[in-house]
């Protein structure tokens, strides 16, 4: 087999460093058969939350039209980007012994826990995962999907491919399956058409974050699909929220309208809500603004303006799994008739009660006051309520225009008030587009909230909803302790305890307070109990 030989017009300078250089890479020419290898032997990492695209199969045209260009003489058309982890791995132990500033050791040890998490790969995919999913579906004929369905393609190329073996008559039409194919055109299709190939052999995952974003440019990415991809604690965190509960997925998958254009699923758009709401828990009076996303999800840089807590995002998964359990308790043929804009709502509505805190909530006394007790009553109780707002009568305006009668929505309705997350500018007025209320701002939080407010009692009453109780207690833990008799010098390894558990409307006051030691209030849990000694 003959070496393929690279013309180069290079001219090497050792006198020039480029000191800003984080990315040392080389170019290589590989074989389709060697990519394949790689991937049916599981040394590729495919990184679908932080550095790639969702993997949506491609159709049969999509397909065929990558094949064809594969196999007629325009393979090194695409690249394959890959990073080499185990030079990754040393350069990065290299860069943490030199490194002095706290922060960039921070980030060096993120990005090396992250690497050598990849035990038993080889390469981790910046760019291709689509093509290499073609080709391994095109040499394996016994591939399957995670439903065991046979997913081999068939080639049926959009121009035809013709070889020729030489010394020998006749012509080979290369399509259909490439099992079928004579051996000696399995081989050559295997082992000799170079596939260009990029390895990165340094670098980090904001740098190769970036790699994979310049390399997509030619298909069209969402802002949103770019910021997600930017190398951040916080990112990561959101994927996770979206990716890994299936409830979740199928509230947002369920929903009638709305994950379109930047919240289109493919694109990661449940992670741009998660976002949006994860920066309202951070500020409540948070608006939908693109400057504060960029912020917030950028890059892992030092003094961040917008900083997210570890309650926030608690709080924010909290809400999110009560959400997901609300929607799954509601009639699905009912739910498709809602938009996107019924999550936001749903969103508000739980945090009111939920966030200890909230804004909101702490003007009509019940942030952190209530837990929802059954889901599907309270899915009952919301979801006919959002109908009556979104539906109210006098929130369309019927006109005259010529003979024809058209009709728009009223400036002041709720429906109206849905169309985006600008909340401040929002104003409603009584009796006008089927408004209950008036509110010269926040029209839509305000009217929410009122509707809540209005019928909580009525929520408890029947079930959906249940009060709690509070830990913040008048008297402090060493008052309580002195109450009790037990001297500060004895209280190592007590935990304070409410007799009647916070989560069924327990108060931190002396009557319902003890003090037990670890193992027994473990073992209690927030079972309700009668006082005991402290033994």
């Amino acid at each position: 087999m003959s070496t393929i030989e690279v013309k180069t017009s290079v001219v090497a300078d050792p006198t020039i460093n480029n000191i800003s250089k984080k990315i040392d890479s080389e170019i290589t020419l590989q074989s389709l058969g060697w990519i394949y290898q790689l991937h049916i032997n599981g040394e590729l990492h495919y990184d679908r939350e932080k550095l790639q695209r969702l993997l949506r199969k491609w159709h049969e045209k999509k397909y065929n039209s990558f094949l064809t260009t594969l196999l007629n003489g325009a393979e090194k058309k695409d690249t394959i980007q890959l990073a080499r982890i185990d030079t990754i791995i040393s350069k990065l132990k290299e860069q943490l012994q030199l490194e002095i500033d706290a922060f960039e050791r921070e980030f060096i040890e993120e990005n090396l826990s992250y690497f050598e998490s990849l035990e038993g790969k080889t390469y981790l995919v910046l760019d291709g995962q689509h093509r290499i999913d073609v080709i391994a579906q095109y040499f394996d004929p016994d591939i399957k999907n995670k439903k065991g369905e046979n997913i081999s393609i068939s080639f049926n190329p959009s121009t035809p491919v013709v070889y020729q073996i030489q010394g020998e008559q006749g012509k080979v039409d290369v399509k259909g399956k490439f099992k079928d194919l004579p051996e000696r055109i399995q081989d050559y299709i295997f082992n000799s058409i170079p596939l260009l190939v990029v390895i990165y052999n340094t670098g980090d995952l904001e740098e190769l974050t970036n790699v994979f974003i310049t390399s997509n440019s030619m298909v069209a990415m969402s802002k949103h699909e770019k910021r997600i991809l930017n190398y951040n604690p916080l990112n990561r965190w959101l994927v996770s929220l979206c990716n890994y509960d299936p409830i979740i997925e199928s509230m947002f998958k369920n929903i009638g309208s709305g994950m379109t254009s930047e919240y289109d699923l493919d694109k990661k758009g449940d992670t741009l809500f998660a976002a949006e709401m994860l920066l309202w828990i951070n500020n409540n009076n948070y608006e939908n603004q693109s400057e504060n996303l960029d912020e917030a999800l950028g890059p892992n840089k030092k003094h961040k303006k917008v900083y997210v807590s570890n309650p926030e995002k608690e709080m924010t998964n909290a809400i999110f799994r009560k959400m997901a359990n609300i929607c799954a308790s509601y009639d699905p043929d009912k739910y498709k008739k809602f938009s996107k804009s019924t999550l936001y709502n749903l969103f508000y509505t739980v945090a009111f009660f939920m966030q200890e805190g909230n804004s909101w909530g702490k003007s009509k006394d019940i942030d952190g006051k209530y837990k929802i007790q059954n889901e599907k009553r309270f899915a009952k109780w919301f979801f006919d309520e959002e109908y009556a707002r979104i539906h109210a009568k006098g929130t369309y305006i019927v006109f005259k225009n010529g003979n024809k009668e058209k009709k728009q929505m009223h400036d002041y309705s709720f429906a109206k008030h849905n169309a985006d997350q600008k909340q401040k500018s929002k104003v409603c007025m009584q009796g006008k587009g089927g408004s209950k209320y008036s509110f010269s701002d926040y029209g839509r939080l305000r009217y929410l909230l009122e509707d809540l407010y209005q019928d909580i009692n009525k929520l408890v009453q029947i079930g959906a909803m249940k009060k709690i109780g509070s830990r913040k207690g008048i008297m402090s833990r060493g008052e309580l302790l002195t109450a009790k008799g037990i001297p500060l010098s004895e209280s190592t390894g007590l935990h304070q305890d409410e007799i009647k558990p916070v989560s069924e409307g327990g108060e931190s006051t002396e009557e319902n307070t003890q003090f037990l030691i670890g193992k027994k209030n473990q073992i209690k849990s927030n079972r309700p109990l009668p006082s005991i000694d402290n033994a």
